[in-house]
Formats: structure tokens, sequence, C-alpha cells
């Protein structure tokens, strides 16, 4: 399937609107101000979208101007939040949750409605709860690969948590986003992204071999949201790592960032005679840029021999700041020329300890739109190596 740029752009904004008037109806349900944080568009399969944390919600079919079916998932912290408001000393009650379901559902459906100026029907709202792949299962999430929109809603002062996946047919996607003077083939992104996946995991490799603490990727997707939203794909807290320019057939920008702790621990076993990092001056800083500017070759390797191209990398510049605040920094440069990105994540965790690393890719769109047009989806990373420093 080929989609067009600017329609997915569109698209996404027609999601932002409807995600803004959801949260209007969540905060005129409970009282609690609510904001849409985040929308996007992922391009996922069941296996990206099934995450082992359990959440409660509803599930909704809908048809119309555009058929498919929406989740409306909480956290169960936020389920208590929303149910203390709603009903106090009462418990869970899932009838609470599907009338509060149906209601904000209702608010992101009208926003699609009134952008394509029709009639959007919903059914009875289906109360479900579980891990990702359950909540999955509920909604009839089946397809391998599909575009899915995703909104994430936040309240000011409470943990709310709030998650809204839309799955349109792909029938409705397909008019939706087809057409266009220069369309995008979603099959090539897919093999674009998993290249991603396979570099991630050579990365998550030279991490263990560098520092001794075994790591393994967590997840790896592909998201479309607007530059001025990359940010708020970054969690607020704090991050030290590094920032790469990319150029040659694939410019852009990639992030390499730790949580402070990993970082300290990768630090300090870098470091010879190290116990404990407490700053990150002097060695510890050249080992932050040398590990970034490893697994930043790691990630990129794969793209540059499937496009049969070189691919530069800049020297690392490290940052220590909040998520969105290092995010800014490269949104500043990449919204000059763009008012869309499409951004490579992946996360890189232990499992016997806590560790946490980010990986984010950010293409120059015009430099992706013609690697795609010469890419073979079947093509695999056997070829000759063409990474290598600006």
């Amino acid at each position: 399937m080929n989609v067009d740029v600017e329609s997915l752009g569109t698209f996404n904004r027609t999601a932002q609107a409807g995600a803004r008037r959801a949260a209007e109806n969540l905060t005129g349900m409970t009282g609690i101000e609510t904001a849409v944080d985040v929308t996007e568009v992922t391009l996922a399969s069941s296996r990206d979208l099934a995450r082992g944390d359990r959440r409660v919600g509803v599930a909704i079919d809908f048809e119309g101007g555009i058929a498919g079916t929406s989740l409306l998932s909480f956290s169960p912290e936020g389920v208590e939040v929303l149910l203390d408001t709603l009903l106090p000393g009462e418990g869970v009650e899932e009838s609470a949750v599907a009338e509060v379901g149906n209601i904000v559902t209702s608010g992101f459906v009208e926003g699609w409605a009134d952008h394509l100026d029709t009639t959007i029907d919903i059914a009875p709202p289906e109360y479900v709860e579980g891990t990702g792949g359950e909540l999955l299962d509920a909604a009839g999430f089946e397809r391998d690969q599909a575009l899915v929109f995703r909104s994430q809603v936040g309240a000011v002062g409470e943990e709310l948590d709030v998650e809204f996946h839309m799955f349109p047919d792909r029938a409705s996607m397909e008019e939706m986003l087809s057409g266009g003077d220069d369309p995008v083939s979603v099959e090539k992104l897919a093999a674009l992204r998993e290249m991603a996946a396979t570099g991630a995991e050579t990365a998550s490799e030279s991490v263990s071999a560098m520092t001794g603490i075994a790591t393994g990727v967590d997840i790896t997707q592909l998201s479309f949201v607007p530059v001025e939203d990359v940010p708020a794909e970054l969690a607020n807290r704090p991050y030290v790592g590094v920032v790469l320019e990319t150029e040659g057939a694939l410019g852009g920008y990639l992030l390499v960032l730790f949580d402070e702790a990993s970082a300290r621990e990768v630090a300090a076993s870098l470091v010879p005679g190290t116990d404990e990092v407490t700053t990150f001056e002097g060695p510890a800083r050249s080992a932050m840029k040398e590990i970034g500017n490893v697994m930043t070759s790691s990630f990129i390797d794969g793209w540059a021999n499937v496009l049969d191209a070189t691919i530069d990398i800049s020297p690392p510049q490290f940052v220590h700041d909040s998520g969105p605040a290092v995010a800014e920094s490269v949104v500043a440069r990449l919204g000059r020329t763009q008012p869309f990105a499409f951004l490579f994540d992946a996360t890189l965790r232990a499992d016997d300890r806590e560790f946490d690393c980010e990986i984010y890719a950010l293409p120059d769109e015009t430099d992706l739109r013609t690697a795609l047009d010469d890419l073979d989806p079947d093509a695999t990373a056997e070829r000759t190596t063409k990474a290598g420093p600006l």
C-alpha cells in the first residue's frame, strides 16, 4: 500500500483535533484538567503493540465515512484516579469505565466525522482489561502490519495515563491516504523499520561488549509525527547521551540517550579505576561520547548496507538534559525544512537491573524519500558496510 505524505499529515492533524475533543469530554466528566501530550501515526504490528503492562479500558467498533476499531485504555493507577473522582469509595466499576470510554471515544470520532463531513456511527462499548496482547485481541487487531493512529492524554497533577488507539480497516486507510504526487510505500517503510530493529540489536550488543551489561531491545517502532511534537515523544526526565548528525544517502539526526542511573553505570564501566560516577565531566563525558559513537555506527550500518550507499556520521555532541529539551535542539534544525518527521525509535533494557537506553533516528524527509525510491524491500544486510565518520 502506498500512502500520500500530505494526506498522512492532514489526518494526523485530524486525529489531534479528535484527541483534543476527547480530552475535553474527559475533563467535562471528571473535572480533571487533561491535555493531549502527543498524537502520532505508527507503523505497527500486533507484536509491537502487545506490550506486557496491564491496562483497563474499552474497545468500540465504528463504521460510516471511516470504519474500524478504537481502543481506549488506562493504566490501573489511572483507573483508580478516574473512579475515585466519579464513584468515590466504590472500587472498579466496569459500567463506569465503559461509560467514560463511550463518551471519550465519541469525542474522538466526532473530530474525524467533522473533518470528513460525514457520519460515523459507533457500536456499544466493550469493557476490556489485561495485557497489551489481550486488549488487542479484544479490539480484533490481527494484521501483521498496519498504520495505527495513537494519542496519549495526560492530566495536570494526576496520574491519569490515557491512551487512545484507532485502527482503521485497510479499505478505509487506502481511501484516506492513497493518491498524491509523491506516495510512500508502506512496505518499504516497514523494511527500513526492520533494518532499524536490526541496528538496535547490534547497538545493544555493542553496549554489552563494551560495558559487560547484558542488554536487549525492548521495542523498535516507526512513527509519523509533526516535527514540533517530537519533544513530547521523549519522557520528561534527565538523560545523558549524545546527538549526532548523519549525512550522505540518509541525512538527519540520531540521539542515543541513557537515563542518569544507566549512564553512571556505563561511564563507570568504561573509565579505568572508577567505581562510581557522580558528574559527567572529563573521562566520564568522553566515555559517554565514545559509546554513543559506537552505538550510532552499529545502528546506521544496516541502513547503509541495504541502501548500498555511504552514510557519514558527525562527531558526537554530548548532552545532559531533559528529554524534551534535548529533542528541541534537533527539532529547531529539522523544522526549518519539513513540517512532519518519520521517527524511528528503539528502547534497550537489561533484565537483571534498572537500565534504560533510548535511540531515536530522525531522517531528513527528502533523503528518506530518495532512499525509499531505490529500496528493495527484500534486500538483506549482506553488503559491505559503507558507514563511516564525517
